[in-house]
């Protein structure tokens, strides 16, 4: 099946701007365009599904280097061991690494979060390769999608939501 009338028809994305369609549109788009395994790649990738394909075991090791990085990095911090806390990974990535340990100096946790999201950004880009018109354009595109999804849901209401949740305690006297 063709796909470049799928990659065509991609509106342009961009980490610090809304999702330019919903993950719900953007699978019926791919539903029509995909064989039947890389729409469940795609699904997948969208969605936070295990899935068994080499973009999405590449882009899996990708993010548990950099979710270990973060580990390392915090454990020092607090002076504790972080072996508990971090998981195997096929490789390595140094510049992951290097690039991690610069996004946690920020001041800001929002600022700190932006970094590593667009250190994810770089990852899922990397992984894609230069062929604008190949499946893996595709793959990229639902990450990222993911990506600029999860910022679009964070909003100031949806903080201060969040905050009287986890301040909500009721006390007896």
């Amino acid at each position: 099946m063709s796909i470049l009338y799928l990659l065509a028809s991609l509106p342009a994305i961009q980490l610090n701007s809304a999702p330019p369609l919903s993950v719900a549109e953007f699978l019926e788009c791919c539903r029509d365009w995909l064989s039947a395994q890389d729409y469940s790649v795609v699904e997948g990738l969208t969605e936070g599904h295990t899935c068994d394909h080499p973009f999405a075991r590449a882009w899996r090791d990708k993010e548990t280097i950099l979710r270990n990085a973060v580990v390392h990095f915090r454990a020092r911090s607090a002076g504790i061991d972080p072996s508990l806390h971090t998981r195997y990974a096929h490789g390595c990535d140094r510049k992951i690494v290097s690039d991690v340990e610069d996004a946690l100096q920020e001041s800001s946790p929002l600022d700190k979060e932006l970094k590593l999201d667009q250190l994810r950004w770089e990852s899922v880009e990397e992984l894609q390769g230069t062929d604008p018109l190949s499946v893996k354009a595709i793959f990229a595109y639902a990450v990222k999608l993911a990506i600029v999804t999860r910022w679009s849901e964070r909003t100031p209401e949806k903080g201060h939501e969040s905050f009287d949740n986890l301040t909500e305690v009721e006390i007896n006297l």
